[in-house]
């Protein structure tokens, strides 16, 4: 009796497997039903996919939207010990691509009613904040989506060196800020452009305190949810759906996990500046929706683009093409064709996302991998224009 008891319960344990397994399969198929290698340029865009395999990509997730139709794909592996390909269910860190979403909240807000992006940041801002930050007194919230408030960066050298030691794990907003207390600012404010994180981190306190809400909550409300991004998440809890990330330490082609880097650097708290996660496709969706009136009105978006018209320092050749910068959006021009949109990095996970409005073409392209040679293939023009 005994025995066959234990057979019955280990009968339904494998049941219970068995259904969970499937139901997880149908999960898979209704969040991942947007992949599509099936477009007039299919044999074209496999070329890009191709293009970043051979330069040593661990994984690489793209999607083109064009008139024609979308084209979505991924290839390699999302987790190399394991042998896990990298699928249109993944999901990966998009960096500084963030900003971009950041950016779109703050101007939602001001559609709303709950500020002006000429108002300083100090009315929004405790004391503890606009006194040890040296420029924060009289910054303004544009000065802030624009880099050109001259707050320092608080991942300068110490910053990056901390997270590699394991000293700095997760920390919040708040809590990175209080690293950049009572030193000197770059500049006075206006007078030139130097792309800051620390100008995002602030950014997510003044959402806090104008809605009562996480910084992260109110991106999810705003954004995300209006946009059905099925595959985007602002939170400090990591969805299962993450790819592991890999990074190239000696380019010598050797790639290792360093995923716990990623979450040390922006896994904590309402961290604006690079901690969201998404894929492909919900970046190719959001770059068009921004553009095309979607989300915010023409008059919001005419402001993300007006440019600063300073000088973007350390802009390498072949990154030419970046013209300026607007709100939380470089502003391109390849070749004739202008466009909008960020790249973002943190360690192991590199992209970008841009939309092209005369051609109607959004690109968007996520890495879970790092190396000198990806980041050239990446930001090569000619890797954009293999989209058009």
């Amino acid at each position: 009796m005994k025995n066959i008891q234990l057979s019955a319960l280990a009968m339904s344990f494998l049941l219970l497997t068995a259904c969970q397994e499937n139901l997880e399969k149908a999960m898979q198929q209704s969040t991942c039903s947007f992949a599509n290698v099936v477009h007039p340029r299919s044999v074209q865009y496999q070329r890009i996919v191709d293009k970043f395999m051979q330069a040593g990509a661990v994984g690489v997730s793209i999607t083109i939207k064009t008139p024609e139709g979308v084209w979505s794909t991924t290839a390699g592996k999302a987790d190399l010990p394991n042998h896990i390909n990298l699928s249109p269910c993944h999901t990966l860190g998009i960096g500084s691509i963030s900003k971009t979403v950041s950016a779109a909240t703050i101007l939602k807000l001001q559609e709303e009613g709950k500020l002006h992006i000429d108002d300083l940041a100090s009315k929004y801002l405790s004391d503890e904040y606009t006194k040890h930050i040296s420029n924060l007194d009289k910054a303004t919230i544009r000065h802030l989506l624009q880099h050109t408030s001259g707050i320092r960066d608080y991942l300068g050298i110490r910053g990056i060196l901390n997270i590699h030691n394991q000293s700095v794990k997760a920390q919040s907003a708040k809590e990175n800020l209080r690293t950049i207390f009572d030193k000197k600012a770059l500049f006075e404010i206006g007078s030139q452009w130097s792309y800051s994180n620390t100008n995002y981190l602030i950014l997510a306190l003044i959402i806090e305190n104008i809605t009562g809400k996480s910084a992260y909550e109110v991106v999810t409300e705003k954004i995300i949810q209006p946009l059905h991004l099925q595959n985007t998440y602002a939170s400090s809890t990591r969805p299962a759906s993450l790819s592991r990330g890999y990074y190239d330490s000696f380019n010598n082609g050797m790639m290792r996990d360093l995923t716990k880097f990623d979450y040390y650097a922006v896994g904590g708290q309402d961290m604006l500046d690079g901690g969201l996660v998404s894929n492909s496709f919900d970046l190719a969706i959001f770059m068009e929706a921004l553009k095309t009136n979607q989300l915010l009105k023409p008059s919001s978006i005419a402001l993300m683009e007006a440019p600063t018209n300073l000088q973007i320092d350390d802009i390498p050749e072949n990154l030419s093409y970046i013209k300026d910068y607007g709100l939380g959006l470089f502003l391109l021009d390849i070749d004739g064709k202008k466009g909008i949109g960020h790249g973002g990095n943190v360690h192991c996970f590199n992209g970008v996302a841009y939309y092209f409005p005369e051609q109607k073409v959004s690109i968007a392209i996520l890495l879970n991998s790092y190396s000198k040679k990806l980041d050239e293939v990446l930001y090569d023009k000619e890797t954009l224009k293999m989209a058009f």
